[in-house]
């Protein structure tokens, strides 16, 4: 990576809009208050607000009327160094935008920025350049080949906790696809998720398929780093998507679903309604298509995924799902909704700083012991899996759980 800091950051990625936001900042100390990675990591350089003056110290250095003027830009290779680092010890978690007085949309503001200076050849950090190479390569981040994408179907099967087969949509097509993402079907806990929700559709009588091999990843962390890539694989799923003349795309993942229903409709026109399978589940219950009747005698607090709630306003779909559920006792946390502590495992951060996303994954842990809950519970996969770390750092009793799991046993009393 090339930290020159003649190396020029180009302007082309930003909007006049988010130009001037770098103005807008009042200096006021908001975000420093809630900021979750701050919290853990109390250097200066991390605070938003100190992160926009950085920025704007620096545009101004390299395109400013100074610039112009003088021999050279003024920042030194050490203070952009610096700079690169910080705005990648960030899970873009919108926290600072919520709290913000001048409403910047700080979201988009860093990961344009990611964009700008991997542009520049400044970004991004080694270890996720790294997981992006494989990303790209294997189109998982686990260097799994293809043909294993599908393979959590025969093991759910086999150990009995799949309760159907299910149908490869582009042989039997169906109006649903229950398109899982990379973690749901390569990683052997969380295939469990994906099972769940599956058991829980074919119940409630829904007419769905999935891709099997032939499902891509959804390329959401080019996106959230900054690679520019982004615009034209994303392009290619979504031409993969259109042609299978679905109505309806329901995933279990929080990434996939921000990317699909949020970031692929800026790129190229979708043709099908997106859920998160929080959303569809609530929907099926509510319709009286799934019936929670077994006791689940357990206290409870909820964890909201920033790429569900601050990203896409879903607060209230998972709240009603854990009150449909005999039994349980909901707890709420200091810290909820558009305030909800982010667990660390967005934006990049768990690949560039592994040490950060468990620091600030058991500080949400010990938000959670505070309530007197035995669990903590989730709708994401990626937060279930952080959260889970977050309690073995912790040293806590209380158990990270998948609000899915709640529900199936709810639903089937095993």
């Amino acid at each position: 990576m090339d930290t020159s800091a003649r190396q020029k950051i180009p302007l082309n990625s930003l909007s006049p809009r988010q130009l001037m936001e770098l103005d807008a900042c009042t200096r006021c100390g908001e975000c420093m208050k809630w900021c979750p990675i701050y919290a853990v990591d109390r250097s200066a350089d991390l605070i938003p607000g100190n992160r926009i003056a950085a920025l704007r110290k620096l545009l101004k250095s390299q395109h400013g009327i100074r610039a112009r003027l003088a021999a050279g830009n003024r920042i030194s290779k050490e203070e952009v160094e610096r700079l690169i680092e910080v705005l990648y010890e960030c899970t873009t978690c919108g926290q600072c935008h919520f709290v913000c007085p001048a409403r910047i949309d700080t979201v988009e503001l860093w990961e344009d920025l990611r964009e700008a200076v991997v542009e520049a050849g400044l970004g991004p950090l080694p270890d996720q350049a790294e997981y992006l190479r494989v990303l790209k390569k294997y189109e998982n981040p686990f260097k799994e080949p293809r043909e294993n994408r599908g393979i959590w179907v025969q093991r759910g099967l086999e150990q009995g906790t799949l309760y159907r087969d299910l149908p490869l949509i582009t042989e039997s097509p169906q109006p649903v696809l229950f398109y899982l993402g990379c973690t749901a079907s390569y990683n052997t806990e969380i295939n469990l998720v994906a099972q769940w929700v599956a058991n829980l559709m074919h119940y409630a009588g829904v007419r769905f398929g999935v891709l099997g091999n032939q499902e891509n990843c959804c390329r959401g962390k080019l996106r959230r780093m900054g690679d520019g890539d982004f615009a034209a694989k994303a392009a290619e799923n979504i031409d993969l998507l259109n042609s299978l003349g679905i109505d309806t795309l329901v995933t279990n993942c929080a990434g996939c679903f921000k990317t699909i229903f949020q970031d692929y409709p800026r790129i190229k026109k979708i043709n099908f309604k997106v859920y998160h399978a929080i959303e569809y589940v609530d929907m099926l219950i509510r319709e009286r298509r799934l019936q929670p009747v077994n006791l689940v005698p357990m206290k409870v607090t909820y964890h909201d995924p920033c790429h569900l709630g601050r990203h896409n306003g879903i607060y209230d779909a998972p709240r009603r799902v854990l009150q449909a559920v005999p039994g349980v006792e909901f707890v709420e946390m200091e810290r909820i909704r558009q305030n909800s502590r982010c667990c660390g495992m967005g934006g990049g951060l768990k690949m560039g700083f592994p040490e950060i996303q468990t620091l600030a994954s058991a500080e949400r842990i010990r938000e959670a012991e505070r309530t007197g809950a035995e669990a903590v519970v989730t709708p994401c996969p990626t937060c279930f899996l952080g959260l889970q770390a977050g309690a073995a750092r912790a040293e806590s009793d209380i158990s990270a759980r998948h609000l899915m799991e709640l529900v199936n046993i709810s639903v089937f009393g095993r």
